[in-house]
Formats: structure tokens, sequence, C-alpha cells
């Protein structure tokens, strides 16, 4: 199905959409700006979303069975939601994801930006850490002791980020503003209904050009970090005051020095996601604005609005034409709901108990761990596991030095003709977890698929595999600084995936469904 970098992708045009779309005009009396700012600032309420995804069946004579019964398992995925919004970082919501197979009801709750679910199906709650398993470039200068409060302080400064990006949204043409009366968890309420209508090129148009906005407003970042940063400072100070022997934290005692290496990160992040809404590189990934928002997609949307310039009620529908798809879709359509009730009043979440849960991040092995604490019988492993084939894998690596590379460590044959893989590359892209202990000398990879602990030692013909002796056909080795072992042991017998070789080729493909 969809690819990392496209879901990527997808999730970050969905954040800035909504401010793309509003602008920062005022269209019949009605001031879009003003009112997406007011309820951004919305401290509390009670809501219910649905979103759905549907997609069109295509082409599919060139897939497989599997990939046939994959599709037809996810044309119809509906998510249903039920919040319970506290303050800013504490909510709570209940909610239900359905699809051809079946249901899964869960539970989650949020504390600043983590996240604890329940999950029907799952062995014991799973935390999962947005911040802490993230590869963006600016959260590492983060110190581990702010981390957990950083989720608060970006909440506590919510609406200053919303005055950032609705300051820099350029307008889109068609909008217009009539009344509506609508029903709105059970109440009729007369309401504003601001409706856009955009074909995918006008879209892009708009994301491109918030995008570019932001990049030139360097100020108006800077003073988005300096608000952040503001959140912060009780937190260093208090650390700090404790005797934190922690070096980086005093290097944060300098605003300005943390503000202007924070900045950098950040705008690298924005020009990424603005290159990626244009055409394809010579790599080959793939453009949004070609493939996705081209004249053929469609987007609407209705905001309504009451009298004090809340939202109460949104919908959303997005057509997205699939003409060169490889997945048997020929479009992919969205559909959105929601509305909101009980603005600002006392709303108590009910938290999700994190005793004994599973922490995840947003690395590329946390699929694994979450699929390690599912029943095997589960609809939701059913799901990732043949539906959204979330574990298949293909490695593809030449034994005679022709991919080499100075980021891919390259298979080799031995003196005794056994194939050497190395061993971190191999597991991780397995989606197994590779620890190295210097004093010694050896790796640990731990697969939560298999449930199994492997422990290589350097130069040594034994392996424990969860403690109990294997021998190896040759010795892990030091090689070009990384570890490697032979590939019938750590594929086939550890990690239980499957080997073939091509003669001709000289290259080894490593298979794990």
């Amino acid at each position: 199905m969809l690819t990392k970098k496209w879901t990527w992708l997808v999730s970050a045009v969905l954040i800035v959409l909504m401010f793309a779309l509003t602008g920062c005009q005022t269209v019949q009396g009605l001031d879009l700006a003003q009112a997406i700012h007011t309820s951004a600032s919305v401290k509390s309420s009670q809501s219910k979303s649905s979103l759905k995804l549907e997609l069109v069946p295509g082409d599919t004579s060139k897939l497989t069975a599997e990939e046939k019964a994959a599709l037809t398992a996810l044309q119809n995925v509906t998510i249903d939601l039920a919040v319970l919004k506290q303050d800013p970082q504490h909510l709570s919501a209940e909610g239900k994801l359905t699809y051809s197979k079946g249901s899964v009801p869960f539970k989650l709750s949020t504390d600043g930006l983590k996240v604890t679910l329940s999950i029907e199906g799952a062995k014991k709650p799973v935390v999962l850490d947005v911040l802490g398993g993230s590869d963006l470039s600016f959260l590492q200068l983060i110190p581990a002791a702010l981390q957990a409060p950083l989720g608060g302080a970006v909440a506590e400064i919510k609406p200053a980020i919303v005055d950032w990006l609705l300051a820099n949204s350029p307008n889109p043409a068609n909008v217009t503003v009539t009344p509506a009366a609508e029903t709105v968890n059970g109440e009729s309420l007369a309401l504003q209904k601001a409706h856009i209508a955009l074909n995918g090129t006008e879209t892009s148009a708009l994301l491109q050009g918030l995008l570019q906005n932001l990049l030139a407003d360097e100020d108006g970042l800077k003073e988005v970090i300096s608000q952040l940063y503001d959140a912060l400072q009780p937190v260093i100070d208090e650390q700090i005051n404790a005797g934190s022997a922690d070096f980086t934290l005093n290097l944060l005692k300098n605003k300005q020095l943390v503000v202007g290496l924070v900045f950098s990160p950040i705008h690298d992040l924005l020009e990424q996601l603005a290159g990626s809404l244009t055409a394809a590189d010579a790599s080959g990934e793939p453009s949004l604005s070609r493939d996705l928002l081209n004249p053929a997609a469609s987007l609407q949307a209705d905001i309504y609005f009451d009298a004090n310039k809340q939202i109460r009620k949104q919908s959303l529908a997005v057509n997205l034409p699939l003409p060169d798809s490889k997945i048997g879709a020929s479009a992919a359509k969205i559909t959105m709901s929601s509305e909101i009730w009980n603005i600002d009043k006392p709303i108590t979440a009910v938290p999700v108990s994190a005793e004994g849960a599973l922490t995840v991040g947003t690395g590329s092995s946390s699929i694994y761990k979450v699929l390690g604490n599912l029943d095997k019988q589960s609809v939701l492993y059913a799901l990732l596991k043949n539906d959204l084939n979330v574990t298949k894998k293909e490695i593809h690596l030449a034994t005679d030095g022709s991919g080499a590379s100075a980021d891919m460590p390259q298979a080799y044959i031995n003196a005794n003709w056994n194939t050497m893989v190395p061993v971190r590359f191999v597991s991780e892209q397995l989606g197994a977890d590779v620890a190295w202990n210097g004093d010694t000398r050896q790796v640990t990879i731990t697969d939560p698929l298999t449930d199994k602990t492997i422990v290589l030692t350097l130069d040594n013909t034994t392996a424990l595999v969860n403690g109990h002796e294997v021998q190896l056909e040759s010795a892990a080795t030091l090689t070009n600084s990384s570890t490697y072992v032979p590939i019938r042991f750590i594929v086939e017998e550890a990690l239980e995936a499957n080997i073939s070789f091509d003669d001709a080729t000289h290259v080894v493909t490593i298979k794990r469904d």
C-alpha cells in the first residue's frame, strides 16, 4: 500500500490544509482567520468525528491473488471517535476502526504528546511517544528531561502556531459563506457555513503558496520558537536548580542560542515538505502535486461557525485519482465529518491506564513491536499483517561488491564459502532492534515478530538464541566497522525469513512475509 514517505506527506498536508483553505480573508462578514484562531484557543470540549477511506477499484490484472484480496479487504475503512477534551494537554477518546473483515474497538488518552492506547486484541496497553521515537533532527537537540513537558509546551503555544500559519496562508478563490441550520449533538443551531471547492491544481497551488510564505517568514518562525522556549523555561530552570548534570540543559539557558539552533532544522523540514509538492526528482520519488493533486482531483470542505466564531461542525471530501497506481486502485476517496459541543465547559477526560504498557516511538521497528503485542487471532493483527502487509520486506545484496555505497554495507563470501551479511543492516531492515556492547564485544538482536533474542560474540562460532547455544558455520566477524554473520543463520534460523541466490547477478535476496 502507501509507502512511509507517502504516509508522511499526506499526514503533513492534512495538517496544513485547513490553513491553506481558509486563508486570512473576510468573506461575507465572516473573518475566517479570526474564527480559526478562536477555535484553536478552545481549552475543553466534547466532539465526535468519522473518517472514511474508500479505494476505487482500477486495473487489477497485474496484481497477485494475495494483493487482490488485500485491495478488496481495504476498499472501505472507517474510524469513528468520541472525544473528551479536558484541556490542551489531556483528552480521552473511545473509537472503533472498521473494515471488511471486522472492527477494532480502542480507547486512548493523551498527556501532552504521549498517547496511551488500549486496543482490542492487544496483550497490554501501548504508549506512543510521538517525540521519543521521532527522527526529526531538531528534537535531538532537546535533553531527555524536557521530552515529557515539551508536549504540554506545544499545546500551550498552539494559538501562536495557528496565528503564524494563518498569517502566511494565501486566500483561496472559491469560498462562499451562507446561513445554515444544522444539528450538533441533537441541538438545532443557526450557523454560518463556509464552503470551499477546489480542484487538485488549485489545492496544490495553495499548499505551495503557504509553504513558501512560511519559509520566507523567518522572523515569524523564530517568534514561535521563542514562545516555545518561554513555555519550557520554568522546567529548564527547575532542572538546573535541582543540580542536573546535563550539559545541554546549561546550554539552554541562552535563549538566543537555542532559537538559532532549533530554527535551521525546522526550516529544513519545511523545505523538504515544499520540495515534496513539486516534480519528482531524479531518484523517481513520488510527487504529491503531480501524482495526487492533479487537475482531476477535487476537494470540498464545509466549515460551520456559530455566533461566537467557534467551529461547531465540519465536513471534508477529497477525491484523489491514482492514474499510475500499482495497488489496483484508480482513485482514493477520503471523507471526514465532525461536530463539537460543550466548548470551554468543565470536561473530565478518562485516562487509559499505562501500567505494564509497551512504549513505542515513530521509528521503523515500532510496527513490529505493536504486532508482537497483538493476539495473532485478533482483527487488528490480520489487518496489519495480512492485508496491509506491514512486515513484508525484500532486501537485495550484491556479493561481488558491485552494489557498494557509503551507507549500505555489502554482503561477501568468505574463505569458508559462507555468505556473510551485515547483521545490523539486515536485522533492522527486517524490523528487529540491534544493540552493541563494546565491553563484551557482543551484538544483541531483539525480534518482536518471532519473540527471539539473539546474542552474537565477535570471533566466536557460538551464538545464543533465547538462551540456547547454536553453532555458526563461520564466526561473527568485524569487517569495515560492521559485524558480519553467516546469512543462513541470521535470516533463516534467527529471523525466520527466506533467502534466494541469483548466480548470474551475484545477488542474494532476503524476503520476509
